[in-house]
């Protein structure tokens, strides 16, 4: 995993920049030796902002300045708390039937700044909705790719296509658009470009896409882990569709089936901006197209992206289905009531 032991601790003062307001204006890039509006570089998402709105705020879509501040203080104070040494008896963990990685986060890189897009503190990355959150339909898990199966009688751990693409290794964090806190570990990417592609390279995970320039899709027959992605280039926006995905590429951060499709829009704004919009379509998962709106910011040249390595595929996952068997076996030679449920 990325080397994301990163402290930066006893901040005192907060500092909100000045309001972005250069949308107005045409920006005009550097080109790329084959004449397309450079993005190449190392870029990041990060923000303390919440993907999806809390509740509370209901369709309140930005921070007034003092809110802002006022948000950024209250992620500073949180983040000192997680800094700060421990005192007394440390309590064991409760012991459940799924292990969770929560343990992790003390050792997350610090965040703390309010994402800002045109002049504006936003309180979600969604959107549209205009509540800024993720409109699941109630039988979402149902429509997945395993929920399919769990319907026909296959259980979580009947085999490794049913464990998920994180625990097998091919996909972390599923068919995500490259952006965001929806994934914790890292939200730094890597464009590459010449003259009939452009590869992102995503930190968290070690994932590629590779987005062809071109105006026509593959066949729809052949299912990709993160789809089949097209681009093409309107003045400083590099616009992109993305389908074709494998169903098995739904995960836990976010879920898809094989009508999953995404839109997105990269501008670039400034040399060290670019504003990015995707929008997001399933109807077996979603009641609706959903959108969301970030920041690609230039990391600092002395930053770079790190290697990620995931085992779980190559170590655990045997293990974990051996202990599926070994529950099976077990709860075969154990008696039942009459209704067929173990005594």
């Amino acid at each position: 995993m990325r080397n994301c032991v990163i402290m930066s601790c006893g901040i005192a003062t907060v500092l909100l920049m000045p309001a972005f307001s250069g949308y107005a204006a045409e920006f005009t890039p550097g080109l790329t030796a084959y004449g397309h509006p450079n993005l190449q570089g190392n870029w990041t998402t990060e923000t303390a902002t919440p993907f999806q709105r809390t509740e509370e705020l209901g369709e309140k879509k930005t921070y007034a300045p003092e809110e802002a501040k006022e948000f950024q203080l209250t992620e500073i104070a949180k983040l000192d708390e997680r800094a700060a040494p421990l005192e007394g008896a440390i309590e064991a963990p409760e012991v459940t039937v799924f292990v969770d990685n929560s343990a992790e986060y003390q050792f997350y890189k610090r965040v703390e700044n309010v994402l800002r897009i045109d002049g504006e503190y936003r309180t979600s990355i969604v959107v549209d909705p205009l509540n800024g959150r993720i409109p699941l339909r109630d039988d979402a898990l149902e429509n997945t790719f395993r929920g399919e199966w769990r319907q026909a009688g296959f259980k979580n751990l009947d085999g490794p296509e049913m464990a998920g693409p994180g625990p097998r290794c091919l996909l972390d964090f599923g068919p995500v658009p490259p952006a965001g806190p929806i994934v914790p570990i890292s939200a730094n990417f890597q464009f590459v470009q010449n003259e009939n592609y452009v590869v992102l390279y995503i930190e968290a995970g070690a994932e590629l896409r590779i987005i062809r320039l071109s105006d026509e899709h593959q066949t729809g027959s052949h299912k990709k882990w993160r789809g089949d992605s097209i681009g093409h280039w309107e003045g400083n926006s590099l616009v992109v569709h993305t389908n074709n995905v494998h169903p098995q590429s739904s995960s836990f951060v976010l879920r898809a089936s094989e009508l999953f499709e995404v839109r997105e829009r990269f501008t670039i704004v400034s040399e060290n901006e670019i504003f990015y919009r995707f929008t997001i379509t399933d109807p077996k998962i979603y009641t609706q197209p959903w959108t969301g709106e970030m920041m690609l910011n230039r990391m600092p040249e002395d930053d770079r992206i790190y290697d990620y390595t995931c085992h779980e595929g190559n170590y655990s996952l045997p293990g974990i289905l051996a202990g599926a068997r070994r529950l099976d076996r077990e709860s075969e030679d154990r008696p039942t009531d009459p209704f067929g449920n173990p005594n």
